[in-house]
């Protein structure tokens, strides 16, 4: 018995040396036949050189078996791309105990090979996935010369992990913690995850015909199949509740699925709901897959304590631990002024806020504003300064056409200041909430309340409008000393400005999630900027599967 035992790890030892000899060989005479690319050639022999170029995979079934499951797993591969697996399939028959050790070496020299590709691109992926991202700004600053549109996001850029790291995982083998470990905003992640699977496994649904509008209480054969897609989409609960009646469970399910749609609230079964309940289940599969994508350019996490506002839902959250503690809507810029996506830090407030109003605004809308209505700089406490540091105010003697000469960029700065004093119907409201930046945006009050009514509210020109100011600042209130809390009521009585500085400076970080999950159901909401089209537009040419030097690998 002994004998055989070492007979057996005799020829393993025999076995393992040629195969780490022809590995050693390729890598440092052919190494072209690794890969298509003079990088990820480097990046192999990198990883290999670490282990002494001798085999990653074979000899190691705990980590060869961890990347097979991962490449299986949506967490990880969420457009479930190949990755060599193919090719792997095809070698894998090779690993059983009766395996001809002499004329399979080549063959299992070739499914390490495999195995190290495929580890490399999966681990690219989740780090960047498989979107040219160069692509989607260069699609962004486009817009300036098309459209006349600024668009901005400031996207963070990640490099792929490390030779050192994806070596130590192999090492320790820990694969699927060191995968884990790569993943972005992890809760964030697993919502979309969860949403992509849920939608998956939804399939094709039967079309709803549409015959009239219907309310509570109203009989009418097509409310079953609106009933049984509300029980399919997760909105209704009661899965026995499948009659012809629009009852109150229909109601209260038509409320959730209209909310997560962003469709308006008529307690009405209508053309519009019926419309989107038609939506092919692949676009919702889509619109996640896209999110997912859009982590990959934010941060791998968001901090403790923070303001998150999010462009496409129209909201703003402060965040704490991973929670919202408030939660409010807000205005955002209109499509051909989008709010830029970005990070910085909120460092003082501003009670009973002066506008400055920005030059660009001046020649898009305030000439505008002013060849319709000559009173309008009056009607609005809008003030006339004579440069930007210059105290003296030429209000009175004003006129419209003292701007005609500016109207083009080209002509220079205008030479005049417009501020907006402070009262009721100042565009920023009684207060605004300051976290310097080159946009020169910010969160602020506004005199218009009813746009917190609309559907969409994209209504500003970048700055973002908040409907509930004052109780974000009640939360803002640790943050600042007990001398100026209690000066706020006494400024909220009058009209003087009032700058108060936070005591602590506090994360602010714009988004642009157009789906995510609350109370356990998705939510979709319009790409308003175009920026998902971008995306989708953007993907990689896909080199994971291009063929390499035949001589070895095929």
């Amino acid at each position: 018995m002994r004998l055989v035992l070492f007979l057996s790890f005799m020829l393993s030892m025999l076995f393992s040396t040629e195969l780490d000899n022809q590995i050693n060989s390729i890598i440092k005479n052919a190494p072209y036949q690794l890969a298509q690319t003079k990088k990820e050639q480097n990046k192999i022999r990198d990883l290999y050189a670490i282990n002494q170029n001798k085999a990653l995979w074979i000899g190691h079934a705990h980590n060869l078996n961890a990347l097979r499951e991962a490449l299986q797993t949506t967490k990880f591969n969420y457009k479930y791309k190949d990755f060599y697996q193919s090719q792997i399939e095809q070698l894998s028959h090779l690993l059983h105990n009766q395996m001809n050790l002499n004329q399979n070496v080549q063959e299992m020299v070739k499914l390490d090979i495999f195995l190290t590709r495929s580890y490399l691109a999966l681990t690219n992926f989740i780090v960047q996935s498989d979107i040219d991202w160069d692509m989607v700004q260069n699609k962004l600053a486009g817009l300036k010369e098309e459209k006349d549109i600024t668009a901005n996001w400031e996207m963070v850029r990640k490099s792929s992990p490390s030779t050192a790291k994806l070596f130590s995982a192999l090492k320790k083998e820990d694969i699927k913690g060191f995968l884990n470990s790569l993943i972005p905003l992890p809760k964030l992640h697993q919502d979309l995850i969860e949403a992509l699977e849920f939608y998956q496994n939804i399939g094709n649904l039967p079309r709803i015909k549409y015959a009239k509008d219907l309310r509570l209480g109203d009989q009418y054969p097509y409310v079953a199949d609106v009933k049984k897609r509300l029980i399919r989409t997760g909105d209704m609960y009661n899965k026995n509740n499948t009659n012809d009646i629009f009852d109150k469970e229909l109601e209260q399910a038509l409320y959730s699925y209209k909310e997560r749609f962003k469709l308006p609230q008529n307690k009405m079964i209508d053309k519009l709901v019926v419309f989107y309940m038609n939506k092919p289940t692949h676009l919702q599969v889509q619109s996640i897959t896209t999110n997912l994508d859009k982590l990959r350019v934010f941060p791998n996490k968001f901090p403790k304590e923070y303001i998150r506002v999010n462009l496409a839902d129209f909201s703003t959250d402060y965040m704490k631990y991973g929670k919202s503690i408030l939660h409010m809507s807000t205005v955002v810029g209109r499509d051909v002024r989008p709010t830029p996506i970005f990070s910085s830090y909120m460092k003082y407030l501003v009670l009973n806020p002066t506008w400055n109003i920005p030059e660009n605004l001046v020649r898009r809308d305030l000439t505008v504003a002013l060849s319709e209505e000559p009173s309008y700089l009056v009607d609005h406490n809008i003030h006339v300064f004579k440069g930007w540091n210059s105290k003296k105010d030429i209000t009175k003697s004003f006129t419209p056409d003292m701007l005609l000469p500016y109207q083009d960029e080209e002509k220079g700065h205008i030479p005049y200041r417009f501020v907006q004093y402070p009262g009721d119907d100042n565009a920023l409201g009684r207060i605004k909430f300051m976290f310097p930046n080159k946009y020169s945006v910010y969160l602020h009050d506004t005199d218009n309340k009813s746009l917190f009514e609309r559907r969409y509210l994209v209504y500003s020109s970048g700055c973002m409008r908040l409907e509930k100011p004052f109780e974000l600042l009640e939360v803002l209130k640790s943050r600042l000393k007990s001398r100026d809390i209690a000066l706020i009521e006494k400024y909220r009585d009058t009209l003087e400005t009032k700058h108060i500085n936070f005591t602590k400076k506090l994360p602010v970080q714009t988004t642009y999630f157009t789906v995510f999950k609350h109370n356990g159901l998705a939510y979709f909401r319009k790409d308003i900027y175009e920026y998902d089209k971008f995306i989708e537009e953007s993907k990689k040419d896909d080199y994971v599967n291009a063929p390499v030097q035949e001589t070895m690998l095929y």
